[in-house]
């Protein structure tokens, strides 16, 4: 009787022990594909708010991007995402780091759970018990945002982003900057198209994710740019402008600027105006000009 006993409590000594170990090795895996590479799902996709009537507070979700904006925030964020147990993880990148959000379509609400501090990336019981935030579904962005930020929402739903993380060829992520830029789709960019560019590249370096007397200071300036920058895109144009057409194009952009190895498909529906001849002798020229400084 006392053989069987011990026999039976090493048996459920060795069960608990396998336990353990498939619980660590299970928790692990969960861990191991915690790997960003799809896009956010379309249920989740669209305008949020915790009081979409109140217009203070947005939550801007699009295929690979997502975007916060309150009375004392804005940030916007590229990211891909990956699913654990029904949730929608992604991860938000902040100046002091980097943090993880899980979310999930429920009854036409966007629930959010965030992770705990020191997070050690193995244990998921916080999406059970958690503290989770909820979000209603908004039919529209608030006014006073779509005036201040339009340039970047529409940075969101273009497929600029999407096209420029591709490295495979950098010329279409060039050729989508333009089209984007490009609003009034004549293959030029007016005075106008160079400094809403300007206050986009504005936003991002001054106000993006910046806090307090920081982000004032981005705001002047951006505020500055949409004042100065016509004249200094007039300047700009100036310098490029071959055609005297107050406008630029990809071709007069890259005109002395061809780019040596990948030129042949770069702007290709731009770069056919341009003599072969001399597209050649410029490549000659710069491969040699680039063999001397690297000797």
């Amino acid at each position: 009787m006392v053989i069987m006993l011990e026999s039976c409590l090493m048996k459920i000594k060795r069960f608990n022990l396998l336990f353990v170990i498939f619980t660590l090795l299970f928790s692990f895996k969960i861990n191991a594909e915690l790997t960003f590479k799809d896009s956010f799902p379309k249920n989740i996709q669209g305008i949020w708010s915790s009081d979409c009537n109140s217009e203070i507070q947005t939550f801007i979700i699009s295929e690979n991007t997502s975007m916060w904006i309150d009375e004392s925030y804005v940030g916007f964020n590229i990211s891909k995402t990956s699913d654990v147990d029904g949730w929608t993880a992604y991860k938000w990148g902040e100046i002091d780091g980097s943090y993880y959000y899980f979310l999930k379509y429920d009854n036409n609400q966007l629930l959010e759970v965030t992770t705990p501090d020191n997070w050690d990336g193995i244990d998921y019981s916080f999406l059970i018990n958690g503290e989770t935030s909820v979000y209603n579904k908004c039919e529209s962005i608030p006014s006073l945002y779509q005036i201040i930020y339009g340039e970047i929402i529409n940075l969101m739903n273009s497929q600029l982003i999407e096209v420029c993380n591709d490295d495979s060829n950098p010329a279409n992520c060039i050729n989508e900057t333009f089209d984007f830029l490009d609003v009034s789709n004549d293959d030029e960019l007016s005075v106008a198209e160079l400094t809403r560019a300007a206050r986009i590249v504005i936003y991002f370096t001054f106000i993006d994710k910046r806090l307090e007397e920081d982000r004032d200071i981005g705001f002047a300036t951006y505020t500055t740019t949409s004042l100065i920058f016509p004249t200094l895109s007039k300047i700009l144009i100036g310098n490029y402008d071959y055609d005297n057409s107050n406008t630029i194009s990809l071709k007069e952009i890259y005109t002395d600027r061809i780019d040596t190895l990948d030129y042949q498909n770069l702007f290709k529906d731009n770069i056919k105006g341009l003599d072969p001849e001399e597209l050649r002798k410029l490549i000659e020229n710069l491969d040699f000009l680039k063999s001397i400084l690297m000797n």
